[in-house]
């Protein structure tokens, strides 16, 4: 499947592809894009794999001092969104001394802070557009597959951040856009409510366009939309 490609932002582009400064792409279901080539870029869609770089799986991002925000944004605003790694590795060789630390705050704006993965290399996610959302959860680093993170509303952002002279950085994950069904009153029937959606078992709604992708991606977290039997009946390819 082709990647979006990165496009020079803001010239010639109407006002309607223009939110807050930042250039908004929309993606079809599924693409694969690369942190590092969307910088301070926001990605709407249905669902998106998302990866640290062109290389990832092959080569590590090593790129010293990066500093890079993306957000990605449901294509629905009554959407939340949920994203879940596949790979994770996220760390530096060498750390800066302590007086070249960030100071930060729970917003991430001021103070020190004595949370381990900050001295090195990192990434952190916000609930809402780059630089104006809370932190959700502490700064991710190391081996370890973080758990999934979800937004409380339509819009979540990545921001990767490198420190050291040897940052060693390769990551792979996607995320979905989604709702919770909702009761039909006076009965125990849950639906999506209007637009294609897919009702999966554990009641989350996905856009019906995630439904049996040629990813294997699973979009509701419990599976039901990839398999081979009902509600999703996907075929073999």
């Amino acid at each position: 499947m082709s990647c979006l490609k990165p496009r020079p932002p803001f010239l010639g582009l109407p006002p309607s592809l223009l939110l807050l400064g930042a250039l908004i792409l929309v993606a079809s279901a599924l693409e694969a894009v690369n942190l590092v080539e969307f910088c301070d870029q926001i990605l709407q869609g249905d669902g998106m794999i998302v990866r640290s770089h062109p290389d990832s799986r092959k080569f590590y991002f090593v790129a010293v001092e990066t500093d890079c925000w993306l957000t990605v944004q449901a294509a629905s605003p009554q959407d939340r969104v949920l994203f879940q790694f596949r790979f994770f590795l996220v760390y530096s060789l060498t750390q800066p001394p302590p007086s070249e630390l960030p100071q930060t705050t729970t917003s991430g704006l001021s103070q020190p802070s004595e949370d381990l993965c900050t001295s090195s290399s990192y990434l952190q996610f916000y609930d809402g557009p780059a630089k104006e959302g809370p932190r959700l959860g502490n700064p991710l680093c190391g081996l370890t597959i973080p758990g999934p993170v979800v937004s409380t509303g339509r819009s979540l952002s990545l921001r990767l951040v490198t420190r050291g002279q040897l940052p060693r950085v390769d990551f792979v994950g996607d995320f979905t856009s989604f709702r919770l069904a909702l009761l039909i009153p006076g009965s125990s029937i849950s639906t999506c409510g209007p637009g294609l959606y897919f009702l999966c078992r554990n009641k989350r709604c996905i856009p019906q366009s995630l439904v049996c992708d040629t990813w294997d991606i699973n979009n509701c977290g419990d599976g039901s939309d990839q398999t081979s039997h009902p509600p999703a009946s996907c075929r073999a390819l």
